[in-house]
């Protein structure tokens, strides 16, 4: 045989055996995969879909806790009171059911009743689209093992499962149930909030994306905080099922009346709750009631700090809008002098992030203090008023406030276009005044946050590296 006939015969060998070690490996992991599989299967006790139930129910020691029925959009409690329930609550219960997992079970043993299983603890049942039942009952806890012995319905064979499982399967009915008073969908936008009863009552009512309180511009951030805490608005408890007395919860006089107008996709309507406040021994509690539910329930004291709000809480503080990034000078003027400082943004030739760069330009020229300047660029984008002292002042007016020789920060785009102006005062209160143009309100702002920007050229420049002594 020639050599050239030998290679190639011995690279074939060499192939097949090594098709034959890939086939084998591919055998193993498929077996170890069905065997996986096998196993997964043998461990859940219940194979049903979820999204198949119909109707949904409890039992605890013997007693009906709750029964829940499946209607055209979302889940009703039936049982023991009719209501909302919680569609997020009784999935996560279908779905732990229906994952209920055994460590094995106990062919041999047919006492139910040394197992805690002839009248068993905990009992969750569901019936599916088709009229089939599926179910668990849970017995006594086997503290050695922290396990506890369960059974499936119409089932005699005594089960180990693990005993954490049980926490997802115990509710109550209030547990089940929706407790959100103002019954608002994730989805739902509130276009108006009309709050009275308070001591300042308001109106905030949305204008596309832009909050308005009682029709001037809002702090969009403070409103979205009220819209939010009466969209999310819970329960505790319930008080009452049907309410005998208002006078009883605070509610014929409540602390707060709260009109809601509501737009949910096409759909507009409203809702009006009422917040009421009840001395009980020696804590508040807090009520609520929906004007179109009977109900009313227990809520956390928090709502009414949410709700009750001062007019400076609610209006616009937002002294400079700006974008950061159109910023290429800053000017610091004080009535001893000016300080002018350069941005530029540098990208790298490798095309990393770009490099923010600061250069004093005058009165004197040199590399700016980098984090000094930056903050201080950030902290006037961002400056908000610390209080409101009335309008504008007259220009006679001025110098009662210090600012008829003012220190005045002005943010220049390109071509030195003016994007923001800020002037400075005097000090009252921790504070100083100060005017932004486009703002038309004296304002007061943080003392500390106006006198740290750099207003000297001391202040901006970066410290000169010392000299290199001399050999």
């Amino acid at each position: 045989m020639k050599q050239t006939t030998k290679t190639l015969v011995g690279l074939l060998a060499l192939l097949l055996v090594a098709g034959g070690i890939a086939g084998v490996a591919l055998w193993a992991g498929k077996d170890e995969q069905k065997k996986a599989e096998a196993k997964e299967k043998s461990e859940k006790l219940f194979d049903f879909d979820k999204a198949h139930a119909h109707e949904l129910r409890l039992s605890k020691d013997g007693h009906p806790v709750a029964r829940l029925v499946k209607g055209e959009k979302s889940w009703k409690l039936a049982q023991p009171v009719e209501a909302e329930a919680d569609d997020t609550a009784v999935d996560s219960l279908l779905s732990s059911l229906s994952g209920l997992k055994q460590k094995k079970d106990l062919p041999d043993e047919k006492d139910l009743k040394s197992f805690g299983l002839d009248q068993p603890k905990l009992e969750v049942a569901v019936k599916l689209d088709d009229g089939k039942e599926q179910g668990v009952q849970i017995g006594t806890d086997n503290s050695f093992d922290n396990t506890l012995y369960a059974k499936k319905l119409g089932d005699s064979t005594v089960r180990v499962v693990d005993a954490y499982q049980k926490t997802a399967l115990e509710k109550t009915a209030f547990d089940l149930r929706d407790k959100k008073v103002a019954h608002l969908d994730d989805a739902a936008e509130l276009k108006r909030i009309d709050v009275a009863g308070v001591k300042s009552p308001y109106v905030l009512e949305k204008d596309g994306n832009t909050w308005k309180v009682n029709g001037a511009a809002a702090d969009a951030g403070a409103a979205d905080r009220v819209a939010s805490a009466l969209k999310s608005l819970r329960a505790t408890a319930v008080a009452a099922e049907k309410a005998g007395s208002l006078k009883k919860f605070g509610l014929d006089k409540p602390k707060a009346t709260v009109k809601l107008a509501v737009v949910a996709g096409s759909d507009t309507y409203a809702r009006v709750v009422r917040i009421g406040q009840v001395k009980s021994g020696a804590a508040q509690k807090i009520y609520a009631k929906r004007e179109d539910s009977a109900t009313v329930y227990e809520v956390d004291k928090q709502i009414l700090t949410d709700v009750e709000k001062e007019p400076f809480d609610l209006q616009n503080k937002e002294l400079v809008k700006v974008d950061r990034e159109a910023v290429r000078k800053l000017v610091f003027q004080t009535p001893a002098g000016k300080v002018e400082i350069t941005r530029v943004k540098n990208t790298p030739p490798d095309g990393g992030f770009p490099d923010e760069v600061f250069t004093v330009v005058a009165p004197h020229q040199g590399a700016a203090k980098k984090w000094k300047i930056s903050s201080a660029l950030y902290s006037i984008a961002s400056l908000r008023a610390a209080a409101f002292e009335g309008p504008v002042p007259a220009a006679k007016d001025l110098a009662k406030y210090g600012l008829d020789k003012p220190k005045t920060v002005t943010l220049l785009g390109d071509e030195d276009k003016v994007l923001a102006r800020v002037r400075v005062g005097s000090e009252k209160d921790g504070k100083r005044y100060a005017l932004a143009d486009g703002f038309e309100r004296l304002v007061r702002v943080e003392k500390a946050t106006a006198d740290d920007w750099p207003w000297t050229a001391t202040d901006a420049l970066d410290a000169p590296p010392p000299p290199q002594a001399s050999k």
